[in-house]
């Protein structure tokens, strides 16, 4: 019977389950739609339960399918901060990393720590909703006072996925990074004492720290006839997505630089040392003695989402966006957007930050617009390229592209070109997926650790996509447009946020 590693990518767009062999062979794929609610403006929410039966679903369809499964891993969207109770069942909807109600307690815990800079030092992170996940309990605590004396224990999205499993969870280094509990550097097994006390938190509701690549548990019989999974298979404790997709793709030496286009798109640098950089968010990496810088930003591929469903409904689809854009110049014929529609992380950090078209014109088409969008995500990338070479000293000469957005042929032109990269998509959407079955390999023992080097990488696949000579004039004149927009329109994007926050 051939041996079976089972991958659970849980993002917010949905949820995939993925079969894969032990030397990371696809065997088989299954997805299911999530929804992110937005009961407010500031608020973006997952609901737990409705995401627990698609997990359900999806590998159901799975097992039936492989009975040879002997190991589980998970990699999640993080933070996703979760309050559980006795049961390790969920008290309310999880909160997701773009959900800004907590933003107003940033200001406390800064004068906590004498200053943002004070934090950064501290913590090897700024300080923000996307990575200070306690913010959020501190919200709870003061907002909702019911739920807060209910709660047993605080955790994340991998840690409700192993409690549902196994009956136990746990919370990994690379989710704990975005904790605000947690300081990077340090590279210690255990939660902070000091920090816990600053934000009023017991240490008996914190989940035990552990590596991604660890036993958690194993499938407990209520979970096994839910799912279909084998009785007592070994599950890992996984980690945060773009973790688990750097693991799978063996990015491990300083310099090792990929993009995880998707919703979010991500830009990340290995790290051989906690040489820590405001401009990204920072965490541990899955393999010892390394740390991930990422540039994250929220809705790169989340502003195409936007405009099919609230501004071009007719065109269905981000094909369809595609062919459309295809139509218009690079340049866009002058037009830029800024895709700060959620707010922004990187580069600009600020939740009040939003949308813009710039440069409409009577001229301007449909064509154009679109494909600014398609254009805005690399010009923040050659932001973040920028920002790495001034703190790093090095530039990376070739880019691997990895996640659903790889797909558009016309997209990673774009990033070649605004980039002067060498771009290399993958024709394998599902890294994520198969850094969390390698971690559920590890798991069942299959391997020697996650630094054991008999583990898999995952192929590039497709062949590189090269600059246009041609084309990289007229992007990086209107890369430097793009650079100046922010800084002029932060304060009125700022005043914007408040009168919206007033109205509601």
């Amino acid at each position: 019977m051939t041996e079976v590693l089972v991958g659970i990518d849980a993002g917010t767009s949905g949820v995939k389950v993925t079969a894969f062999t032990p030397d990371g062979t696809l065997l088989h794929k299954e997805q299911r739609p999530a929804s992110v609610s937005h009961p407010a403006l500031d608020r973006a929410e997952l609901d737990l339960n409705l995401y627990w039966e698609s997990i359900c679903d999806a590998l159901r369809s799975t097992c039936t399918r492989f009975p040879g499964i002997v190991g589980v891993g998970i990699a999640a969207t993080t933070p996703t901060t979760i309050l559980f109770d006795k049961n390790l069942n969920p008290l309310g909807n999880g909160i997701l990393y773009m959900d800004n109600r907590a933003s107003g307690a940033l200001q406390e815990v800064e004068n906590i720590y004498g200053g943002r800079g004070a934090y950064f030092h501290r913590m090897g992170n700024r300080l923000s909703v996307s990575t200070c996940a306690a913010v959020n309990i501190k919200w709870v605590q003061q907002n909702e006072p019911e739920r807060w004396n209910r709660t047993s224990h605080t955790g994340y999205l991998n840690s409700f996925i192993t409690g549902r499993l196994t009956g136990q969870a746990a919370v990994d280094f690379t989710t704990a990074s975005y904790s605000g509990l947690y300081p990077l550097a340090d590279c210690s097994t255990d939660w902070d004492s000091g920090l816990l006390e600053h934000f009023g938190l017991d240490k008996g509701k914190m989940l035990p720290l552990i590596a991604a690549g660890e036993m958690v548990g194993r499938v407990k019989a209520e979970a096994a006839a839910c799912t279909g999974l084998p009785e007592g298979t070994p599950v890992a404790a996984g980690s945060a997505d773009t973790a688990a997709a750097a693991f799978a793709l063996g990015q491990k030496e300083s310099g090792d630089t990929f993009e995880s286009a998707g919703t979010s798109g991500v830009v990340t640098f290995v790290l051989d040392r906690p040489r820590f950089n405001t401009a990204f968010m920072n965490r541990r990496h899955i393999i010892d003695g390394r740390w991930l810088a990422h540039g994250a930003m929220s809705m790169s591929g989340g502003s195409l989402f936007w405009a099919i469903s609230n501004v071009w409904p007719e065109l269905k689809s981000v094909e369809n966006l595609e062919k459309e854009a295809a139509k218009s110049p690079p340049g866009s014929n002058g037009i830029l957007f800024l895709p700060y529609l959620a707010g922004e992380r990187s580069p600009v950090w600020n939740p009040d930050a939003c949308g813009n078209w710039f440069g409409l014109t009577r001229n301007s088409r449909r064509e154009d617009m679109i494909r600014a969008i398609f254009e805005a995500s690399a010009y923040a990338m050659r932001q973040l390229m920028d920002e790495a070479e001034r703190s790093w000293k090095w530039r990376p000469s070739a880019l691997v592209g990895v996640g659903g957005g790889v797909k558009s042929r016309l997209w990673n032109s774009i990033k070649a070109d605004t980039l002067n990269v060498e771009y290399t998509p993958s024709n394998n959407s599902d890294a994520a997926a198969l850094g969390a079955a390698l971690m559920g390999g590890t798991a069942a023992e299959l391997f020697r650790g996650t630094a054991d080097p008999s583990i898999p990488q995952m192929s590039k696949g497709l062949p590189p996509v090269t600059p246009n000579t041609g084309n990289i004039e007229i992007y990086s004149k209107m890369y430097q447009i793009y650079s100046s927009l922010y800084p002029r329109l932060e304060s009125s994007m700022r005043t914007l946020a408040g009168l919206r926050r007033r109205q509601e």
